[in-house]
């Protein structure tokens, strides 16, 4: 496959600490596991544990992580593996978290912080942090992992949205499509390039302008992407009583109100707007799924994160291609978030767990698992030593993250507000009145929220 996007190199505005890889590890040290609960002995003079971690299946921690520290530690830490699938997971931390068998680590859905953080689920790690962390972390991972000035997480890896695009078709239909933030497409721009490239009957064509979303389950709605139109349709520089600045969040800072957050005239505008992309005389995508459609070279455009940038490899596409900031209506916006480690509230290990949390995610082992997967680092130290991701298309997702990261709309009910939120996205996509829609998920989660 040939990738020709021009190379940019090391971007300058990129901010970084002088926090090394090496003084990330060696701060671990100080982080002792006296409440390990196993005898201290000459083999583990700091004692001995077997720490019980509940995971989504496949997902961090891994085998070969926990395998590594085990190797590491001279086997004085070993791991009992709970392994639930994702989909049942927020299930089985409500039963796990409420009994006498809490594990020690979760592996959780970084967008769940204040939601576990304010039941008590995750344990305060500040005392554990290593010096400089908080300069050298992502602003959008600092927040999205932190909860009423706390941290509970400090995020092993993060995910950006862009749009992947064939340069192949897009040449054929004579698109010339931008590759740095500075000059990224809003969304009309972006869906007068699918309309132009896209082959066939709109909303059945033979290449989709838009691929059908492989995200979530594979139908219209997912917030982590289709929430984005509705909140880049708002300000974030606006004044903090505008509806403008209200849409861009689209909750109250306390987690609390979505009235006049979630529904305002310019998210109704924004929802407007997105069912065209599914209906009419300019959709470009389709309502149902087709997971392979950009890898087969059946659609021009993609909305998908770096997770797909080796499987593209991998596949030895025939075409060439590239990718392109995430469109906007009015503010450039990605949503963070990715699967990420914590320590339980209830764990009688907290000192081991939370070492273990913290070299995971800093470090060495966080620099070995982010090259490997392909995913993207959240400390700024971790990047400067992936020279990959200072190269496009990786560097483009970094870029994002660093200038248009948000993280989800954090509420201790984020479940709930992911639901009805992708509830009501849906709906809207296969036809529903917007602002009749955004309404009825507005007055179902407000008694929730104000719980």
């Amino acid at each position: 496959m040939q990738y020709n996007l021009t190379s940019r190199g090391r971007r300058a505005t990129v901010m970084l600490t002088t926090l090394t890889i090496g003084a990330l590890a060696s701060t671990l040290v100080a982080c002792s596991p006296s409440s390990s609960g196993g005898a201290k002995t000459a083999e583990c003079p700091e004692g001995s544990a077997t720490l019980k971690v509940l995971r989504s299946t496949t997902n961090v921690p891994t085998d070969a992580q926990m395998d590594e520290y085990t190797k590491k530690t001279n086997d004085c830490v070993t791991f009992d593996v709970t392994d639930v699938p994702f989909g049942q997971y927020a299930d089985k931390v409500s039963v796990l978290s409420s009994s006498a068998n809490a594990p020690d680590i979760y592996g959780f859905d970084m967008p769940e912080t204040a939601n576990y953080a304010s039941k008590g689920v995750l344990l305060p790690l500040d005392k554990y942090l290593p010096e400089g962390w908080k300069e050298d972390v992502l602003p959008a991972t600092l927040k999205e992992g932190s909860y009423q000035d706390k941290v509970y997480t400090l995020g092993v890896q993060q995910d950006a949205l862009g749009l992947y695009y064939n340069k192949t078709l897009t040449d054929q239909a004579g698109i010339t499509v931008p590759t740095t933030l500075d000059e990224g497409w809003t969304w009309e721009e972006a869906r007068d390039a699918m309309l132009k490239c896209q082959q066939g009957t709109p909303g059945n064509p033979t290449i989709y302008g838009l691929a059908p979303t492989q995200l979530g389950s594979g139908t219209p709605g997912p917030i982590y992407s289709d929430l984005l139109y509705l909140r880049s349709a708002g300000d974030p520089k606006a004044p903090s009583d505008s509806s403008a600045y209200k849409t861009f969040y689209a909750i109250s800072p306390d987690g609390k109100q979505v009235d006049g957050w979630l529904n305002t005239p310019e998210a109704v505008e924004a929802a407007k707007f997105y069912q065209s992309l599914y209906e009419g005389d300019k959709a470009v995508t389709s309502k149902t799924g087709r997971p392979n459609a950009f890898i087969d070279g059946k659609a021009c455009f993609d909305m998908f994160h770096a997770g797909q940038v080796q499987p593209l490899k991998d596949a030895n596409v025939s075409y060439e291609w590239g990718v392109t900031p995430l469109p906007y209506i009015k503010t450039p916006i990605v949503h963070t978030g990715a699967i990420t480690i914590g320590v339980s509230g209830k764990s009688k290990q907290a000192d081991a767990a939370a070492k273990f949390v913290v070299e995971l995610s800093t470090g060495d082992m966080a620099k070995e698992y982010n090259q490997k997967n392909g995913r993207l680092p959240t400390l700024g130290s971790v990047y400067k030593e992936l020279p990959d991701f200072q190269e496009p298309p990786l560097s483009t997702f970094y870029q994002e993250l660093e200038e248009w990261g948000q993280p989800r709309p954090p509420t201790s009910q984020f479940s709930q507000y992911s639901q009805i939120v992708e509830t009501a996205l849906k709906n809207i996509a296969y036809g529903g009145d917007p602002k009749d829609q955004l309404d009825q998920a507005v007055s179902k989660l407000s008694p929730l929220l104000s719980r």
